[in-house]
């Protein structure tokens, strides 16, 4: 038990050694993987991925600039191109390899503002592109039409005072066209008062000239209104703040790429402290297991020293050992002899009754022959001197005739077919008296020798039949024995020891019986063995006697009437030849032994066998 509860109480101890193990293995891994700087090639792709996308965007503003001032025919396609370019690099920095999306919330938010500001600056873009082509046309039909107008104004002034107005209305034409086709309209004063000053100079030149001026005016009025309304849509288009947004968006990356530095910085300190702890928690371990190592070394050297002085006292007590077991095998071997001495003398008088009735009329036969021949013999010396007179020269007829005569009075008086189917039953009697005797003695000699071998081949059920032989004074005229007996292989075992097992178990069926009853055996072979079952009606016996009928010593029998041995030999013979016995029984209703044998016996091997060998 204190065994047991060390083994726990130590691998309760290597489990928590390898749990800290495994544990300061992961946190060191944790570590170690939080240690490692951050990916510098990323890094540069995303801050270069920023930059192309503002260098797009400040190109996408130039365009649209340079198409409000008419600069140019492949303003479009330079529009369609960079807005290819910059989808691409939007793309290229949400889900790319080098993207933003997914690193913080911060950065995630200022992404997505951003995002949505280029969507809004696309479709202003889109919008504008499509106003302009109409505010365009119209701006240009306009201007086309000032010449004209002008040239109306001219015709309706004076003639001495055209060279003035001439002045005048071509600072004008150059005003608006100089209005038209610069991308702000910082000068749209200007044209007002220049337009102001005409009108003032020409109040008083009749109808005509007022009529032509006013539709002058309408027309320059015209083009100022086309000109703010594109200016005021390039300024919604590049005042949206995808520039400082931008800036934002890369101030939000830089701040968490700079937390990520600090705090890759923090888990390398946090490594190195840990990475020293762990050296001295090795350093400590290993000085212990270099005491635990050198503890070890004294033991084994006193355990070498304990060895050799051992080992000498260990060979003398195996060889006192090994005599102890030799006296205690032949100890229990003449032990096992006296109980089967001590059977045999309760049988003797039983078996001499068994041996003294086939020789008693064994003997009255032979006796009776003997007589018969003295008979056979006068008839046959009668007859040879009948012979010996027919033979002989000087015999007269008359005796021969006597003795012939005599010869065959005698013949007939013994009736001689009649006397040799007497004498031969006689002798077939005879022979059957001395058959019984020599199966009787042939059984008690089997049983009475002493087998050191279980190796011999053995037939059980004649083994059974031997045993009822040697006690059947005991059983006969009083109990009827049933055989029912199976075919059986030869099984390995004592063939003597066996009998003995079969006389005991026999010998107390016919004890348990008072008066007449009934002996049932039944043999029959099962898996890797043989099963005999002697069922007796006797008395049965109670669960407290059924407990204790194998102990040594143990018996119900009157006092001088039984050694009390004789069932716990049976149950150690059936133990050393690997079987097992079985009881059922109840007071009142009989007993039934059950006796399990295999077909061969175990080999032993090593010094045990050796032993055996020896014994």
């Amino acid at each position: 038990m204190a065994v047991n509860k060390d083994r726990e109480r130590e691998f309760g101890l290597w489990q928590t050694v390898a749990l800290v193990a495994v544990l300061a293995i992961g946190l060191l891994v944790f570590l170690s993987r939080m240690s490692l700087s951050v990916d510098q090639e990323r890094h540069q792709s995303r801050l270069a991925a920023l930059r192309a996308v503002n260098n797009l965007d400040v190109d996408l503003n130039r365009a649209f600039t340079r198409m409000l001032a008419g600069e140019g025919e492949g303003d479009a396609a330079d529009k369609q191109q960079i807005n290819q370019k910059l989808g691409a690099a939007l793309h290229e920095l949400e889900n790319g390899p080098a993207a933003l999306r997914g690193i913080s919330p911060e950065v995630d938010a200022t992404l997505d503002a951003f995002l949505d500001t280029v969507e809004t600056k696309f479709r202003l873009g889109f919008e504008f592109e499509a106003g302009d082509t109409v505010l365009t046309q119209r701006l240009t039909n306009n201007l086309n039409a000032l010449l004209p107008y002008t040239d109306w104004v001219l015709r309706e002034t004076p003639t001495e005072l055209r060279a003035s107005r001439e002045a005048g209305l071509k600072e004008l034409v150059n005003a608006v066209v100089n209005l038209a086709v610069v991308p702000t309209a910082t000068n749209t004063e200007g044209v007002r008062a220049r337009l102001n000053r005409l009108a003032a100079n020409g109040e008083d030149l009749g109808p005509g000239y007022a009529k032509a001026f006013a539709s002058l005016r309408g027309l320059v009025e015209s083009v100022i209104a086309d000109k703010a309304e594109l200016v005021t849509q390039l300024r919604g288009f590049l005042n949206l703040p995808t520039g400082p947004q931008l800036a934002a968006l890369e101030q939000a990356y830089q701040g968490w790429y700079q937390a990520e530095i600090e705090a890759t910085n923090r888990y390398r300190v946090i490594l190195a402290a840990y990475t020293g702890l762990l050296l001295l928690a090795l350093a400590y371990l290993g000085l212990r297991l270099r005491q635990s190592y050198a503890a070890l070394d004294k033991a084994n050297a006193g355990l070498k020293h304990a060895n050799r002085t051992l080992e000498s006292q260990v060979q003398e007590r195996t060889k006192d050992l090994r005599g102890a077991l030799s006296e205690l095998r032949e100890s229990q071997a003449q032990l096992v002899q006296s109980e089967k001495m001590a059977s045999l003398g309760q049988m003797v008088a039983g078996v001499a009754h068994e041996i003294n009735t086939p020789l008693g009329y064994a003997r009255s036969n032979a006796r009776t022959v003997r007589n018969t021949l003295v008979e056979i013999r006068e008839l046959c010396q009668n007859q040879g001197h009948a012979l010996s007179l027919l033979s002989a020269a000087n015999a007269s007829e008359d005796e021969i005739a006597a003795a012939i005569a005599g010869a065959e009075e005698q013949r007939q008086a013994l009736n001689p077919e009649e006397l040799m189917a007497d004498l031969d039953s006689l002798l077939v009697d005879a022979d059957h008296g001395l058959v019984q005797i020599a199966d009787l003695v042939s059984s008690l000699k089997d049983f009475s020798r002493v087998d050191r071998s279980r190796t011999d081949l053995f037939d059980l059920n004649a083994g059974i039949d031997s045993a009822l032989k040697i006690c059947n004074n005991q059983l006969k005229d009083r109990i009827e024995i049933v055989r029912e007996f199976g075919a059986l292989p030869e099984i390995e075992c004592s063939p003597s020891q066996l009998n003995q097992v079969f006389l005991n178990l026999l010998t107390n069926a016919g004890q348990a019986i008072e008066g007449e009853g009934r002996i049932h055996i039944q043999t029959r072979a099962e898996r890797n063995g043989v099963q005999v079952r002697i069922t007796d009606s006797g008395s049965g016996m109670s669960e407290e006697v059924k407990q204790r009928i194998f102990e040594p010593f143990f018996t119900t029998k009157p006092v001088g009437k039984g050694t009390g041995l004789g069932l716990s030999i049976v149950f150690r013979i059936v133990e050393e030849h690997g079987g097992r016995i079985e009881v059922e029984s109840k007071l009142g209703q009989g007993t039934t032994f059950i006796l399990h044998l295999p077909l061969a016996q175990a080999r032993p091997a090593g010094a045990e066998a050796e032993a055996l060998a020896a014994a």
